[in-house]
């Protein structure tokens, strides 16, 4: 196990003496502090992962010294205390870039949760970093943590060597385009083009020639001729985005021309060979479109050798804080302007229903960071709507009307607290702290049913 360094600042002899043996006991390296110029000797002479720190100190303002020990180590994470007469002085705090404070009296436990959250932060910014190293147009990275999304990797793996044709299924926002990405850059044909088609941005009284093309002298503005998508991408990766789009009688022509890997351009009568792999996405359910008659069967059987289903935003709740950090330091100008993401926002960023997925929540983190640049986000700076929208109107749909109103209530709080826990993994300690309950509390809830 890693052992954290941790730089502990606080005048109180029996409290620093007890901090450092519970610190020393759980895995950390503690060099202890009881005043501001040993601090400042301490980080002059070597530098630390964490700051626990007291905000009142006897020889010097205590944000001056914090905001001298972050200036001095930038990538130290800091945890103020606090009593609860000085919680202004822990809001000034964070707002120098301590990243989360604790009130006295606590439960050496809190603490203990309190500095995971901050070690769980900075592995994610670690990974990030890592991540955003890679070429993003030469090698797609797919940022994910989650046993869903690892799973749909796993898969990919298999069928990007193929040349079999591929369908895509899974909401807006998803990240569709980027797995198209990665599944070309990973084929055999990753040297040749790959061509997306967006099919409802192109109108459908022209997007026959936009796919086949047209012949020479068919029309006075085709003087020349002009091969279509499915020419273009020979030797590459044709991405049809949005092939629920696609007319009927289109969809006719392209079934015969997957069928042949051939085709006639508009207007012509000579058969052109194709050369592509073929990958489709959607966001409807094409089956059900198949049976309603909205999407013909041979152009189905030929999309749809291999389908992948691509997992919502709220089916990979583990992977939110890791993708919210890597939009933090994509939308950050610069160090300055880079944003802090609190552990109180993590958390309700974790419950948010995000039916705009992926796309939804790089549009937050972009939004606050124009708003709030440098700042340490809380929940205060989310939008009314997102400090609002919890998506719980499922909790109610075992509340018959005529139940007792105990009855309802009791459900709905054992159905809340589920929701809480499948958000943070299970972990009991995290869902009480959320809940505003005791562990004890929460337990003995859970145990009623």
């Amino acid at each position: 196990m890693q052992k954290f360094k941790l730089l502990l600042v606080e005048d109180d002899p029996l409290l620093g003496e007890a901090l450092q043996e519970a610190l020393t006991t759980n895995g950390y390296h503690v060099r202890w502090s009881d005043c501001a110029a040993s601090a400042l000797e301490a980080i002059s002479d070597e530098s630390f992962d964490l700051l626990l720190q007291d905000v009142k100190l006897p020889d010097a303002d205590g944000l001056d010294v914090l905001q001298t020990v972050l200036s001095h180590e930038p990538s130290c994470k800091a945890l103020v205390m606090t009593g609860q007469a000085t919680i202004e002085m822990a809001v000034r705090a964070m707002k120098l870039g301590a990243f989360d404070f604790i009130t006295k009296p606590f439960d050496v436990n809190l603490l203990m949760l309190k500095l995971e959250r901050v070690l769980d932060y900075q592995s994610l910014e670690k990974q990030i970093k890592v991540l955003s190293s890679e070429d993003p147009v030469r090698k797609p990275f797919i940022i994910t943590r989650s046993p869903a999304m690892r799973s749909l990797i796993d898969t990919i793996a298999v069928v990007a060597a193929s040349e079999v044709s591929l369908l895509l299924q899974g909401e807006i926002g998803t990240g569709k385009k980027l797995l198209v990405d990665t599944i070309h850059g990973m084929s055999r044909r990753n040297s040749g083009p790959l061509v997306r088609v967006h099919c409802a941005s192109i109108p459908e009284s022209i997007l026959e020639e936009e796919l086949f093309g047209i012949e020479k002298g068919t029309t006075s503005g085709a003087e020349r001729g002009k091969p279509g998508f499915l020419e273009a991408v020979y030797g590459g990766t044709l991405h049809l985005d949005g092939v629920d789009e696609l007319p009927l009688n289109l969809q006719a022509t392209l079934a015969a021309a997957l069928e042949e890997m051939a085709c006639c351009r508009v207007g012509g009568t000579c058969m052109r060979k194709l050369d592509f792999r073929l990958i489709c996405s959607t966001a409807q359910d094409i089956k059900t479109m198949v049976y309603d008659g909205l999407f013909r069967k041979d152009l189905f059987y030929r999309v749809n050798v291999v389908t992948l289903n691509v997992p919502s935003l709220r089916e990979r709740r583990d992977d939110i804080p890791l993708l919210s950090a890597h939009f933090v330091n994509k939308f950050a100008k610069n160090e300055q302007t880079r944003v802090q993401l609190s552990p109180e926002l993590l958390d309700r960023l974790m419950l948010l229903p995000w039916p705009g997925n992926i796309r939804e929540l790089a549009n937050l983190i972009e939004r606050l960071t124009l708003l709030y640049p440098g700042q340490t986000l809380r929940e205060h700076h989310l939008p009314a709507q997102a400090k609002t929208n919890l998506d719980m109107g499922d909790m109610f749909e075992r509340i018959q009307v005529g139940m007792p109103l105990k009855d309802a209530v009791k459900h709905f709080e054992m159905r809340y607290i589920q929701r809480v826990l499948d958000s943070l993994a299970g972990q009991k300690g995290q869902a009480a702290e959320l809940l505003g309950l005791s562990r004890k509390v929460l337990w003995e809830k859970l145990k009623r049913g």
